[in-house]
Formats: C-alpha cells, sequence, structure tokens
C-alpha cells in the first residue's frame, strides 16, 4: 500500500506467530526505511468481561526493529507509518483507533544515565 501524500509504502507479510506481523517501509523512491512488528490489540468480546469493564478500543502496536530516520524525524515518521498501517489493518472484524509504537533500542542519549563515581 502507498501512502498518497508521501509516496512511501509498506508491505506486510505474516509470520509464524498467531496475530503477528512485519512490515517493510519504503520511501517514495524504493529506499529501505525501516523495518517492524505488527501485534494487533484485539479486545476481548464484550461478553467475556464483567458488564462494568471500560469499553478499549482495538489498536497495532508497532515494534520498529530497524530504521534509518533521524531523531528530529520520529513524529513524521510515526505519523506516516501510522497513517498507512490504519489503512492497511482495517478489517470487518478489527478497526484499529490508533498505533502505539515502541522502539526496543532507545534512540542516542535517552537510555539509563551512567555516573562514574570517584576514587
Amino acid at each position: 500500500m502507498e501512502g498518497s501524500n508521501t509516496g512511501w509504502s509498506i508491505r506486510l507479510a505474516r509470520t509464524l506467530w498467531f496475530n503477528t506481523y512485519r512490515a517493510l517501509v519504503e520511501d517514495a523512491a524504493g529506499e529501505y526505511v525501516a523495518t517492524l512488528r505488527l501485534i494487533p490489540a484485539i479486545p476481548l468480546d464484550r461478553g467475556s468481561v464483567p458488564e462494568d469493564a471500560p469499553v478499549v478500543d482495538p489498536y497495532v502496536l508497532v515494534v520498529v526493529e530497524d530504521a534509518v530516520f533521524a531523531e528530529e524525524e520520529l513524529v513524521n515518521f510515526e505519523g506516516q507509518v501510522a497513517g498507512l498501517l490504519l489503512e492497511k489493518m482495517a478489517q470487518p472484524d478489527f478497526n484499529p483507533a490508533f498505533c502505539q509504537f515502541a522502539y526496543p533500542s532507545a534512540p542516542r542519549g535517552a537510555g539509563p544515565q551512567v555516573m562514574e563515581l570517584g576514587s
């Protein structure tokens, strides 16, 4: 599927795991942008939960396994990818309301702070 505004495209592939997908994101020139793991979060049927349980929306957990973009482009990346995924993943029985992004390798400078102790 190709994004109308960006020219970006996304290809999905099923994995050996139930309800887990992989995705390849390319830019308008066909250059690699990212590899994603997608996990649809599907709420339980209302009949399976207590009557007073909150109503929750289905969503897609997007684990960004690898990507080539600058940290300053993070918001733009997520916006473009989310738009493509929400279209691509929509099915009659699953219509995700949003995408939740996760990054297993934190961007530079976002990791835990290490302090050196003097002797």
